[in-house]
């Protein structure tokens, strides 16, 4: 009975340590309402290090209005532009949508980094098509 005890305390130890390891390496991405489910799926980002990243709904949920992102770098000089896509999966292949611009909501601040928010409504994309948000900052 001992020695039994012994070995689930190891093995369980052992799940420990998989699972923390694990969660050490798992990015994580924040969406502005917990409850909704957007048809996110991938991302591609170029140009700066994006620390987080957060869609605006519109009020029945269904169509993606706004994405706030933070870049961990001080993007928000003069010379600096943003903008934002998404990948549509109404058509086969999925496609590309409109790029859309961004603006600073938030200057840099060291430890934090700069916030921009982009205004994608004119876009009216259903959350329930978008397989991809593409995000650009040069």
């Amino acid at each position: 009975m001992r020695r039994n005890k012994k070995t689930l305390m190891v093995a369980a130890a052992a799940a420990v340590l998989v699972f923390a390891g694990a969660a050490a390496f798992t990015d994580s991405v924040s969406f502005s309402n917990t409850n909704t489910v957007v048809g996110y799926g991938a991302e591609t980002i170029t140009g700066a290090t994006v620390t987080a990243l957060s869609y605006g709904l519109s009020a029945d949920h269904t169509v993606v209005d706004s994405v706030t992102f933070t870049t961990a770098e001080d993007t928000s000089g003069a010379q600096q532009t943003a903008s934002v896509s998404f990948m549509d999966n109404s058509t086969t292949p999925a496609a590309e949508t409109s790029w859309t611009a961004c603006s600073v909501q938030t200057a840099y601040v060291s430890g934090t980094g700069t916030i921009w928010t982009c205004d994608v409504s004119s876009l009216s994309e259903p959350t329930a098509n978008i397989v991809g948000v593409q995000i650009t900052v040069q």
